[in-house]
């Protein structure tokens, strides 16, 4: 029997796509666990926005990337929210997320990789230029939203390698029962990390890092989710000596190391 013929309008058919190899990550960790030291090692040109102080100290002259193209903005030393009286957080946080729209834009054109350290004080800054840590009625967190959506959308448009960096922290919550019978409150060891909400949703493949003492190692984990590679295979495995490129041959293993560049 003849295959009916059926107008799709604009839908094309979905085939197999090798034009544009890129990583679209979040990357959680505890402090010195080498989320910075795995990003820096993608492919260059890197655009760098830092907003952890001192977040580069100690890879600055690592010989691994001397030879690599970074550029570099440090928001740090344009918005510091903590020192600022209350009055001028708003104003002074706008001022920096206007520079880094246009940075932003910047960066798209001209870089391979993107890194964003950390994500949890952009998102600081974010709430403060949109009135949204505060104000006794919160109306633009759906904005905020969509401007997260709208960057990850971005740099896939684009076909670039984008790394959103984040802490963690302790959860606070019952860790047991006291001798009268009454629920123990305290830190329950079970870490949570910083930043916005849907960070996990919105990007290809969400990362977990630790440093191995034993081994004197980095160890690099794929969590939950996963739109990359054989996912089955690949989440809740964990990768020791992991850089970017290892986790690109992972995740795209018909590709070469020249894709990449």
């Amino acid at each position: 029997m003849a295959k009916q013929v059926t107008d799709w309008g604009r839908f094309e058919l979905l085939t197999p796509d090798e034009s544009t190899r890129s990583i679209v990550a979040s990357s959680q960790g505890t402090a010195g666990s080498g989320k910075s030291h795995f990003w820096l090692t993608a492919p260059d040109p890197i655009a760098y926005f830092l907003f952890d102080p001192g977040g580069l100290k100690g890879l600055r002259n690592n010989e691994l990337f001397t030879e690599k193209e970074i550029r570099v903005i440090d928001y740090c030393g344009e918005l510091n929210i903590g020192k600022l009286p209350k009055v001028e957080r708003i104003a002074q946080s706008l001022e920096a997320f206007e520079r880094f729209q246009a940075d932003w834009d910047v960066a798209i054109r001209n870089a391979k990789t993107l890194i964003i350290d950390k994500e949890s004080l952009l998102w600081e800054m974010v709430r403060y230029a949109h009135d949204e840590v505060e104000s006794p009625t919160p109306k633009n967190f759906h904005e905020l939203n969509l401007l997260y959506r709208g960057w990850v959308q971005d740099a896939e448009v684009h076909g670039k390698n984008l790394g959103l960096i984040r802490d963690m922290h302790d959860t606070w919550g019952k860790i047991g029962v006291s001798r009268e019978g009454k629920p123990q409150q305290g830190f329950t060891g079970k870490f949570k990390p910083d930043g916005q909400k849907y960070v996990p949703s919105l990007v290809q493949i969400n990362l977990e890092h630790r440093w191995d003492d034993e081994n004197r190692e980095f160890v690099l984990k794929v969590l939950e989710k996963c739109r990359l590679g054989n996912a089955v295979d690949l989440m809740g495995k964990e990768f020791p000596g992991f850089n970017f490129m290892d986790l690109a041959m992972t995740v795209y293993p018909d590709s070469s190391p020249e894709e990449w560049q």
